[in-house]
Order: structure tokens, then C-alpha cells, then sequence
């Protein structure tokens, strides 16, 4: 297919998904050419109970709406997408309410709800029905780009300070002296060479390892015979 060339790819959701329709009530046929879609009456019905509600300005059910958009913005993102979904649904359910009160009754239960039900069964952006698109669409905007684990990461080049202790057991294969004691008979070997230096206050009987200093003149060994009765004090 050439660069000029477009086709329309339909979704197949249809076959697996049948679109129920009412064409008749009580043996009477609707004068609606191909019935009524239910997913059209759900829309204008849950659109006309929506218009009944905010046109009330009620503060507690604008409470109750940004309570459970934050929730929403929570589940999807993080603290972040939960406040500005929860504000967000704050202002609109205020400022839609002041211009529903402006409509005439007939435009506002009537006219209002069959619009927008037929605008959601008959759009659809990306071959699935309006409701799921507005879901994937919030949950894209408010989720944030990267995740691990379930949980949102920083941006690139942001730090973030983790809470939390990390504990590091070292073994023979750390190349840094750690302190310790050793009770003869016993062959050391370290990773490192190391000076031997006699323990003054017991001397002959203990003696000291050590990292080999700049100006020592003193041998460097890595391995140290400890007979029986002598002690070997390892000092970083």
C-alpha cells in the first residue's frame, strides 16, 4: 500500500460483544429506524439522574463527588493525580451546576440526555465504546509515566530519598580489614597483606595485624600462623 493510500480498519469487538437493541414494547414497534440501543438508555438515564443532582448545588454531594474522583485519581496514580482529580471535580460539579440552573427544564431533562447518549453510543475514538475510552484516557493522563513494582518513579534527574536501613554483612572476600580475634592454633589468611606487630602488653603471646602502613619496614604477609595459646587481633 502506497504512502497516499489509507484504509479504515473496523474492530472486530462487535462479533464478541452483540449491541442489544429494543424494538418494540408490548407488541408496539418503536418509530426509531434499527431500535433503541440499552447502552443509549443507560447513558441518557444516568445522564438525566447526573443533571437532577448538580443542578441542586448540594455542598455535600459536591463533598461526596471529589471524595470518590480522589479515590479514583488514587487507585490510577498517585497523591498527586488524587488532588487534582478530587479539585478538579470539585470546580466542575460547582460550575456545572450554576450553568444547568440557567436551561429551561425542556433542554435540561429532555434534550441534554438524549444528546449526550447519543453522542457516546455512536462515538467511538479508537473502535471501543465512550465509557471505556474516558476511563483509559484518565487512567493514561493521571498515572504516571514510569512504574515499578506498582509504584510510581521519580522523573529523570529527580532524587528521591528511600526510608529504610540496608544491612551489609561482609565476609573474606571484602578487600578492607575488619576487626577481629583469633585464638591459636589457627593459619590466617587474608586478603590483603598485612603487618604482624607484637602486642606489648603480652608479648609473645599476642600479636596484632594491620594494614601496611606507608613507611613501614616491617614485612607484609598474607598469611599468619597462630600457635596454640597466641592470639591474633585483626585491626583495620
Amino acid at each position: 500500500m502506497s504512502g497516499d493510500q489509507t484504509q479504515l480498519v473496523r474492530s472486530y469487538q462487535r462479533i464478541f460483544t452483540p449491541d442489544r437493541r429494543i424494538y418494540q414494547i408490548e407488541g408496539h414497534r418503536l418509530p426509531v429506524p434499527g431500535g433503541i440501543p440499552l447502552a443509549w438508555l443507560a447513558y441518557a438515564t444516568a445522564t438525566l439522574l447526573t443533571v437532577v443532582l448538580l443542578s441542586t448545588r448540594s455542598i455535600g454531594l459536591t463533598a461526596v463527588l471529589a471524595a470518590v474522583a480522589a479515590a479514583g485519581g488514587w487507585a490510577l496514580g498517585d497523591r498527586r493525580g488524587a488532588l487534582l482529580v478530587g479539585v478538579g471535580m470539585l470546580l466542575a460539579a460547582q460550575v456545572t451546576g450554576m450553568a444547568l440552573t440557567t436551561i429551561d427544564w425542556p433542554s435540561r431533562l429532555v434534550i441534554l440526555p438524549a444528546a449526550v447518549a447519543t453522542l457516546a453510543t455512536q462515538a467511538t475514538p479508537d473502535g471501543r465504546p465512550m465509557h471505556r475510552y474516558v476511563r483509559s484516557w484518565l487512567a493514561l493522563r493521571l498515572r504516571p509515566a514510569r512504574r515499578s513494582l506498582g509504584r510510581p518513579l521519580p522523573a529523570a534527574g529527580q532524587r528521591r530519598v528511600l526510608a529504610g536501613r540496608l544491612w551489609v554483612m561482609p565476609d573474606h572476600h571484602l578487600p578492607v580489614l575488619r576487626r577481629g580475634r583469633i585464638s591459636g592454633p589457627a593459619t590466617v589468611t587474608f586478603a590483603t597483606s598485612v603487618e604482624i606487630v607484637a602486642f606489648r602488653l603480652w608479648p609473645g603471646r599476642s600479636r596484632i595485624a594491620r594494614p601496611v602502613g606507608p613507611n613501614t619496614d616491617r614485612a607484609a604477609v598474607a598469611t599468619v600462623e597462630v600457635a596454640r595459646g597466641e592470639r591474633l587481633e585483626v585491626r583495620p
